[in-house]
């Protein structure tokens, strides 16, 4: 780990529900006061205002420079609140965050700007806010103008903007004010989608020197940028590492050791099954569903025919959690099912060098008609889950890195040396 530029040690937020305040000045001042005292009295003025809700509590980690931190957690986790403290928006109830170098920061649509101050004129306000002298802010104003695609506006008060000029000018200005952490929450979910991907394109080329700490519900976003994760849960931090790890968790990793699976108390695709049903699924060979990079899965499936059916083959369809599809397989005929027979399908799925991480498989029981077309029988769209596990042995000690080295080992290329001369 490199240089530590962020760290939070028993960060905690807590929050009184109810009506803001306690109904008089004179409650809130005594409250105040009362809780720098340790006073008792603090306890009795609970029930005045409401109850205690914690937002985060005891959150700790570090973070080194040049990291791209994915914070990942349901709604409600604690991700918003933790931006803002680190931010320095709001102020833990109790803990330290520590920092070095400047923090810019794009959590809400217009936050940090003046609505009555041009576009011009708030670059240059947050600009200075973060200590940035008019001479470096006039070097960089050319080019926040030209990312932010706002130029024809520049001069209008930003109150007049749409929500999607001020997530442009603001991503623009925070990006390029040279911050040393930048930090994005999922507002960029307001821009089109041709502008998300500049942005990510920016963020990645932050990552190399700055360290960035990104937050989205998009899991194919921050697999494009992100490599590590801080992943929340009721407010506490419960993860901290891999990336991919983090987005099981938030998909629901416990689903890792289920080896057998019951199909008739899933749900099946339309109106299927009514000719033959996929009734339940075995992964043979394996305590937990985890596998190597150049692994193979092996299945046993036991299928009810309802009628005559013939060339029965089983259609696997691979999805990351929160992703599409990424990769299919098609098994040749297995079996001719009479009408009332139940039959077992033996199926090897070699997984060739799939990338690290966690996968959804759908299951299709089919068959392939004359002109070439696949019939489905019956499917089943979340099947089992498993996980691909790095395999530094396979890849000769390098630990595989998607955002590098994309979602597929190609089989090995082979290649001969030969000596064309000597100085």
């Amino acid at each position: 780990m490199g240089e530590i530029v962020l760290q939070a040690r028993g960060v905690s937020k807590q929050y009184i529900l109810g009506p803001i305040g306690s109904g008089t000045l004179r409650d809130d001042l005594d409250r105040f006061f009362a809780r720098f005292k340790h006073d008792k009295r603090e306890e009795e003025f609970r029930g005045k205002s409401g109850d205690r809700f914690w937002a985060l509590k005891d959150v700790s980690f570090d973070i080194a420079a040049g990291s791209a931190v994915a914070l990942i957690g349901r709604n409600g986790a604690g991700k918003s609140t933790l931006l803002k403290i680190i931010s320095r928006i709001t102020a833990p109830t109790e803990g330290t965050v520590r920092y070095k170098g400047r923090v810019a920061s794009l959590l809400e649509v217009g936050t940090g700007f003046n609505q009555h101050l041009t576009g011009r004129e708030n670059i240059y306000l947050n600009g200075a806010v973060m200590g940035l002298s008019r001479a470096d802010i006039d070097k960089r104003l050319d080019e926040i103008i030209e990312f932010s695609e706002v130029g024809p506006f520049i001069d209008t008060p930003v109150k007049r903007y749409s929500s999607g000029m001020y997530v442009k000018l603001g991503f623009a200005v925070a990006a390029h004010l040279d911050p040393d952490i930048l930090i994005c929450d999922e507002v960029l979910a307001v821009g089109d989608s041709r502008f998300q991907g500049k942005c990510i394109g920016k963020m990645s080329e932050l990552a190399a020197g700055h360290t960035v700490i990104y937050v989205s519900h998009n899991m194919h976003t921050l697999r494009q940028l992100c490599t590590t994760a801080l992943y929340l849960e009721n407010g506490r931090l419960t993860y901290s590492g891999e990336l991919e790890h983090a987005i099981g968790l938030y998909a629901g990793s416990s689903h890792l050791a289920e080896t057998h699976v019951d199909l008739s108390t899933l749900q099946h695709s339309g109106n299927m099954g009514k000719l033959a049903l996929l009734e339940t699924l075995d992964i043979r060979d394996v305590l937990s569903a985890e596998y190597p990079m150049d692994g193979v899965i092996r299945l046993s499936l036991e299928v009810r025919a309802h009628t005559d059916v013939k060339g029965l083959r089983l259609f696997t369809l691979l999805s990351r959690p929160g992703s599409g599809c990424v990769a299919t397989s098609m098994s040749a005929p297995l079996c001719t099912a009479k009408k009332g027979e139940r039959s077992r399908l033996d199926l090897s799925l070699p997984l060739g060098g799939l990338a690290p991480g966690e996968y959804d498989a759908e299951i299709w029981l089919c068959f392939i008609d004359p002109v070439g077309r696949m019939v489905s029988y019956d499917a089943v769209p979340r099947a089992f889950r498993f996980a691909v596990t790095q395999n530094p042995e396979r890849t000769d000690g390098m630990l595989w890195n998607e955002k590098r080295h994309g979602l597929f080992r190609l089989p090995d290329a082979e290649g001969t040396c030969t000596v064309i001369g000597k100085e």
